[in-house]
């Protein structure tokens, strides 16, 4: 699919389905908001609140990115809560099971906090919805 205009579009510009997937969402912080996504549909400011470290700019143009992909939708929420919310489109949850070999992938390399690293309780369930126990 077609990014948006304002979006200008890197690629690399090679005929290989890794290529093209890495298109769609090799930039910094895209699977990250995939992973979050993928325990269900998010309000903008619990995404930003969960991906310390992004700006507010970075944010705002990878799900417009994400969504020019067909992997991210808007969709505004009914009273009382009328928010709009962020979630994945059908082709964008088929990425669990790339989010979930990667994290099982670095998992050997996790070691001990940094000082400087944040942390959330979701980021360590066995299950990306949140709602399963942790994993040791």
């Amino acid at each position: 699919m077609a990014m948006l205009a304002t979006m200008p579009r890197r690629s690399y510009d090679q005929y290989c389905a890794v290529a093209r997937a890495l298109d769609a969402v090799g930039e910094r912080w895209n699977l990250l908001i995939v992973r979050e996504l993928l325990r269900g549909p998010r309000r903008y400011t619990d995404l930003h609140a969960d991906l310390p470290g992004v700006s507010t700019d970075i944010l705002a143009g990878r799900l417009k990115q994400l969504e020019g992909e067909g992997l991210v939708e808007r969709r505004r929420l009914e009273p009382p809560a009328n928010a709009t919310v962020y979630q994945l489109t059908p082709r964008g949850a088929e990425l669990r099971g790339v989010v979930e070999a990667l994290a099982a992938w670095g998992l050997d390399a996790l070691g001990e906090p940094r000082p400087t690293d944040a942390v959330r309780t979701h980021w360590f369930t066995g299950d990306p919805r949140g709602d399963a126990a942790p994993t040791p």
